[in-house]
């Protein structure tokens, strides 16, 4: 991990920048998340950061969690006077005037990120994020790459197989439906449809039905029907 830090940053004064981070977060229920990061940052902006519970309005979050291509700071859509606008005059005072991010998806609703940022905002700034892009893309797929291995993150997310029966219970439970319902619309006996269910709940390590229809959201194992 220090060696990967140690190259991260190379590139980062390489490319002309002068603070880096990497972080990944992997959810594992509705209300908490595991976090990887890997910490370029000055470490007052990081403590500061948490302790105003920022990533609630971090617009580079917003923008990285809907997005697959690189935002350069300057390109935020920012409110004046929002909370997003302020948290971002905040990391200025900390040294992080400028910079460029790129957003990381997995399949199991993983959500990284590899910024790169400056203590100036001129239009030199804006030049260096712009040039800097396609390298940033490269970097982030190499260092995303070597975090999945180095903390074997392909085999803890690797995602339990549902047949196409179980999957269309459990889309079912998330809307709410019983199992009486469910085998209405699914012309199937209610025996056969709890069946299903449990095995859905038990393959997923769940606790309820319920809880097996949010871990399969999670896990993208489950998406609303097109129709």
């Amino acid at each position: 991990m220090a060696s990967l830090q140690a190259v991260t940053a190379f590139f980062c004064g390489q490319l002309g920048f002068d603070h880096f981070i990497y972080a990944l977060r992997m959810p594992t229920r509705l209300s908490d998340a595991r976090l990887i990061m890997i910490d370029g940052y000055p470490a007052s902006w990081v403590a500061h950061y948490f302790a105003q519970s920022y990533y609630d309005v971090d617009p580079v979050m917003s923008y990285c969690a809907d997005n697959v291509l690189p935002i350069e700071w300057h390109n935020l859509d920012l409110q004046a006077g929002s909370a997003s606008a302020r948290m971002m005059e905040d990391a200025a005072r900390f040294g992080l005037k400028s910079g460029v991010t790129m957003p990381l998806h997995g399949p199991n609703g993983e959500l990284g990120i590899l910024s790169f940022g400056a203590d100036r905002a001129d239009d030199a700034a804006h030049a260096l994020t712009k040039q800097a892009l396609p390298y940033v893309q490269l970097i982030a797929a190499h260092v995303h790459d070597a975090i999945k291995r180095l903390h074997g993150l392909d085999e803890v997310l690797e995602r339990p197989r549902l047949s196409k029966r179980e999957l269309e219970c459990l889309r079912w439970v998330g809307d709410g439906k019983s199992s009486w319902e469910i085998s209405q619309i699914l012309n199937l006996s209610e025996r056969t449809v709890n069946f299903h269910i449990n095995n859905a709940t038990t393959k997923l390590g769940a606790t309820s039905r319920q809880h097996a229809a949010t871990k399969a959201v999670l896990q993208h194992l489950i998406r609303p029907h097109p129709f």
